[in-house]
């Protein structure tokens, strides 16, 4: 029998330590975060792997035998976080501030609660005894902010015999989110945008700040993304994210809901257009995005650079093609000097919801929200799971937390945090998860 209060006390104390170590990518560090997991399995008797891929960098990998090899289910989680500015914080971003039921800090919702959890998950299947059917694994990965270069990428690349008999994934992505008017819905993530990243470089003569020419590089480079910085891309309603605001739209009116049903022509509608685009979240999932990230130029007040350039973060929707899209970039650029080159860029894959994995959380809800809604999820962002999608694997973005929508909007902005006792449920509802997975009884 589970412990609450014991959970509870355990998965924040976890927490709380797991966001203090610096992880920030770059330069990311996630060698001390994987120490740190390692430690801890290893007082349950759990023998985990630390990979390095690069000075400073690294991934883990624990593993929980079953009764048969084969169709291993694995619990993956980021070890790395977003850099935080301390003067926007309420409090210190690494402190792991314990406040009216929260934990505050960067990486509390992305992703190393997520991470306590899964680790938790683990050290209870221990604890308890619990037979296993097949194996779980618990894999906490390097660099995924950055691309996974560091990380899965690269664990895909020269590690992929590790995760042969991994047939199932669960990472982040998705959650149980509470809407409007008491609605829950379980969002899992199947589908994802891919990203494009792009940089721009102009070059002219260096000088002089006193005697600027109209053509020197960093004019040319502000023309140039002056025209591209409000360019909107068509808007394209794919059926999978169709499928995705019909299930939120269950939260709705009847006459508020019936926008929805055919999301297309109703977005032929100026008015509601506007509405729906307002929001950036939802009009990610719509058409392709540009943003413009990072600008850089002269390292001097009063020196004209021969050289300025920019990152161009595009994110394109499933089926998009990449080069089609740089080429359409470049004619809006209109500027043949400039030199543009990809820094990252890959296709999306998807997974399946014809699995037993699926299956398993459409029974989860049912048992402990019944009502709820179950939806495959399109995010706009990328995660870990793109890359073991790559390899044929059945990755799913989803962990059983309850969390308010506005609680996203903190996620790589101020003040990010996470509710104790939804993270402490999540615990138990993803060791029930497990359970029904990979218990020769089911359960």
């Amino acid at each position: 029998m589970l412990e609450r209060a014991a959970i509870s006390a355990e998965v924040v104390c976890l927490l709380r330590q797991f966001v203090q170590i610096d992880t920030t990518n770059p330069p990311g560090n996630e060698l001390a975060a994987a120490r740190f997991l390692h430690g801890v399995l290893a007082r349950d008797g759990i023998p985990s792997e630390i990979i390095e891929t690069a000075p400073g960098r690294a991934s883990l990998m624990a593993r929980l035998e079953g009764k048969e090899r084969g169709q291993a289910l694995m619990l993956m989680h980021h070890l790395d976080v977003v850099p935080a500015s301390a003067d926007e914080w309420s409090v210190p971003p690494l402190s792991g501030t314990l406040k009216d039921g929260y934990v505050w800090a960067r990486g509390s919702i992305d992703d190393k609660g997520g991470g306590v959890a899964e680790l938790v998950t683990l050290l209870l299947l221990r604890r308890l005894g619990i037979p296993l059917q097949h194996d779980v694994v618990l894999l906490g990965v390097a660099d995924e902010e950055s691309g996974g270069g560091a990380g899965s990428r690269w664990l895909t690349e020269h590690r992929k015999q590790s995760f042969e008999d991994v047939a199932y994934i669960l990472n982040e992505g998705g959650a149980i989110l509470e809407l409007p008017g008491g609605k829950v819905l379980y969002s899992v993530e199947l589908a994802q945008k891919a990203p494009l990243w792009l940089r721009v470089t102009a070059r002219g003569a260096s000088g002089h700040g006193s005697s600027p020419s109209p053509n020197i590089a960093s004019a040319v480079l502000v023309r140039a993304l002056a025209r591209v910085a409000d360019h909107a891309f068509p808007i394209v309603v794919l059926p999978a994210v169709q499928d995705v605001f019909l299930a939120r739209a269950t939260a709705l009116p009847p006459a508020q809901r019936a926008r929805y049903e055919h999301l297309q022509k109703s977005l032929e509608d100026a008015t509601f257009r506007r509405q729906f685009l307002s929001d950036p979240d939802d009009a990610s999932l719509v058409r392709n995005t540009l943003a413009i990230t990072m600008l850089a130029g002269s390292n001097k007040e009063n020196v004209i650079s021969a050289r300025a350039s920019a990152v161009l973060d595009v994110r394109l929707l499933p089926g998009q093609d990449p080069q089609l899209v740089t080429a359409e970039i470049a004619r809006l650029l209109a500027e043949p000097s400039l030199e543009l080159e990809p820094i990252l860029s890959w296709q999306a894959h998807r997974s399946e919801k014809d699995t037993p994995l699926f299956a398993a959380i459409e029974r989860l809800a049912r048992e402990r929200d019944p009502g709820a809604v179950v939806s495959p999820n399109v995010i706009g962002s990328f995660t870990d799971c793109n890359a073991f999608r790559a390899i044929g694997k059945t990755c799913y973005g989803f962990l059983p937390l309850h969390i308010a929508l506005s609680e996203l909007e903190r996620i790589h902005g101020k003040d990010e945090r996470i509710s104790v006792d939804a993270l402490s449920q999540s615990v138990a509802a993803l060791l029930a998860l497990v359970r029904d997975m990979e218990t020769p009884t089911g359960g």
